[in-house]
């Protein structure tokens, strides 16, 4: 008789663990390396929009921000490693893309294996420089400017306007290049710290059309949060938004400029034979702010198609926050893709100015 309840217990415990096996390879599984998707906006030729996607196991347990899953990232560190690097990367070979099955990220080294298994260890060194705003001004390299209007010419903000910055531009994958510009090929490689050819300089371009020919405000950080690793990234960039808003609560508009990793067919477009890089714009929904976001985005996005149309990708959302709390006009903006040229993001910065200018300005101004 004992003999035979040991039998059922050893049974019951393989039966569990066979469970709980099951369970974690099917949460693996349905992990995709790209959660977001379309919430507006329309479709070209060459470019795959999905309809209504079924939520994956992944995506319904891992939907909302409490304390059980701050606990599981400090426990497994190797999921925030996956969270924060699902973009810009080769295609893996076959048996990596095995590996991040069970390990719920795809390792790029030995080195990745080793780290992933101590908590911040992928975390290590990566900063780029605290939350104080006095430190974040050096990382900016000058004071940014109020606005650009000489002393006694004209008036030192639109019509308006307050002589405060309004508008605030940060990077928060600021290594982020453009193929053609850096002379190298892959979209693993479409990367560099010379700020004058990532996406820090798109945000130069922006900033020069928004106080230059509008004369809104504006204040653009240039801190680098992704010199060492994507990992973490947002985590790192929240210290700048935050730091923004300290010196210049005036900030009420926050754009987070990136570059997407879609080939050129999905990113480029001529438009009244002008070339342009395509523009798309990304909501987080795990923030209170996301409706007001949302809106703010379709306002922008119809403004840019109704004046340049086929310049926009529409809008997605994501399960995530990417700093948009802070903010009820927070943007994450996707300019262009690997293969597009700074030609081509210059004149879509010309677009997305004006469209900006036209939905925060008293009243709008002509299209240029």
């Amino acid at each position: 008789m004992k003999a035979q309840g040991q039998g059922t217990s050893l049974t019951r415990v393989i039966l569990w663990q066979g469970l709980l096996v099951l369970f974690l390879l099917l949460f693996t599984l349905s992990i995709r390396p790209n959660v977001w998707q379309p919430a507006f906006g329309g479709s070209q030729e060459g470019q795959v929009i999905s309809g209504v996607r079924t939520p994956s196991i992944f995506d319904v347990l891992w939907s909302r921000e409490d304390m059980v899953k701050r606990v599981f990232r400090m426990g497994f560190p190797i999921i925030q490693y996956f969270e924060g690097y699902r973009h810009d990367a080769d295609v893996p070979n076959l048996a990596s893309q095995f590996a991040g099955w069970f390990l719920g990220f795809v390792p790029r080294c030995v080195s990745d294996l080793a780290l992933s298994q101590f908590p911040g260890g992928l975390m290590s060194g990566e900063s780029s420089g605290s939350g104080d705003p006095e430190e974040l001004e050096k990382d900016w390299g000058v004071t940014p400017v109020v606005y650009t209007l000489p002393p006694g010419e004209g008036v030192p903000a639109a019509v308006g306007m307050p002589d405060k910055p309004l508008v605030a531009i940060y990077h928060t994958h600021t290594t982020e290049s453009f193929l053609p510009v850096i002379g190298k090929t892959g979209a693993g490689n479409a990367f560099t710290t010379d700020l004058n050819k990532s996406v820090v300089k798109v945000g130069e371009i922006l900033l020069s059309e928004l106080e230059g020919r509008y004369r809104i405000p504006c204040v653009h950080s240039k801190t680098i949060h992704d010199e060492d690793s994507r990992a973490g990234a947002y985590y790192r960039s929240e210290s700048t938004v935050k730091a923004i808003l300290q010196k210049y609560p005036s900030c009420d508009v926050m754009l987070d400029v990136h570059r997407d990793s879609q080939p050129r067919n999905i990113t480029a477009v001529t438009i009244r034979g002008k070339a342009y890089a395509r523009l798309l714009i990304v909501i987080g929904t795990n923030n209170q702010n996301w409706v007001e976001n949302y809106n703010f985005a379709r306002k922008i996005t119809s403004r840019l198609e109704d004046n340049y149309p086929g310049i926009s990708r529409g809008i997605l959302y994501a399960s995530a926050n990417y700093n948009q709390s802070y903010s009820a006009r927070a943007l994450v903006v996707e300019v262009g893709g690997v293969d597009n040229t700074l030609a081509e993001c210059k004149n879509s910065m010309e677009a997305l100015a004006w469209a900006l200018a036209a939905t925060i300005l008293p009243a709008a101004p002509a299209r240029p």
